[in-house]
């Protein structure tokens, strides 16, 4: 387990040492980054550098605009019973959930990372039979300390350097005519502890393919399933 400034080099604040040997934040931060571990602190759901939160996600039905369409099996990115891979307007959705508040219907897109509440998909065809899901059950959706989110993907799993990167972050940067000159993800190697560690990979595309710019070792505050 890193030190609180280990922790604190991990965010990339600043920090410098007073005569007494002491490490501090510099001035400028210092108190935006008191609020910061006072708002973690206040409320676990959003997680700390101390412990990570796992959370099982329900989400709330939401009260916009509702799509229809079907879902036609299990969720790839939530091996849950109540949670499905569904289609609307040709496209996928993975997971959608069910809810005890609705019938004949689930939610989908709803990302509690960010607070998107989703929608409702009002089902065109009944759901399909449960199947218990198999394997082992994996994040779908990570908050880490440095400010990303990254989300398990259902699709093609990139190849970088020997390593597969299965989840995608927030924090990639568009792609051009050129390719993609920053994409960032993770790897499925996760130290599980009381705070977990998350194996961070930043990338680009070139004419040979996929290529590791930087590895890096992340914090997760918080974990939703």
């Amino acid at each position: 387990m890193g030190t609180i400034s280990d922790d604190l080099q991990e965010l990339k604040l600043p920090l410098h040492a007073d005569p007494s040997g002491i490490v501090c934040l510099l001035p400028r931060v210092g108190l935006l980054f008191l609020f910061v571990i006072a708002f973690f602190n206040a409320d676990g759901r959003a997680g700390s550098l101390n412990k990570t939160v796992v959370t099982k996600f329900h989400p709330a039905i939401p009260h916009g605009p509702k799509k229809v369409g079907e879902c036609w099996t299990n969720s790839i990115a939530v091996p849950r019973l109540d949670a499905w891979r569904c289609i609307t307007d040709n496209q996928i959705y993975d997971p959608c959930f069910s809810s005890r508040g609705l019938k004949d219907a689930v939610i989908c897109n709803a990302n509690p990372a960010d607070g998107s509440p989703g929608f409702v998909l009002e089902l065109a065809k009944p759901l399909p039979s449960r199947s218990r899901p198999s394997g082992s059950r994996r994040p779908w959706l990570l908050k880490l300390a440095d400010g990303s989110t990254c989300e398990l993907q259902t699709g093609t799993i990139p190849l970088v350097a020997g390593l597969e990167v299965p989840y995608g972050c927030s924090d990639s940067s568009g792609c051009n005519h050129n390719g993609c000159p920053r994409m960032t993800g993770l790897t499925a190697k996760f130290q599980q502890d009381k705070l977990w560690m998350a194996d961070k990979l930043t990338f680009r595309s070139s004419k040979r393919g996929l290529e590791l710019i930087n590895r890096k070792a992340v914090a997760v505050l918080a974990i939703w399933q």
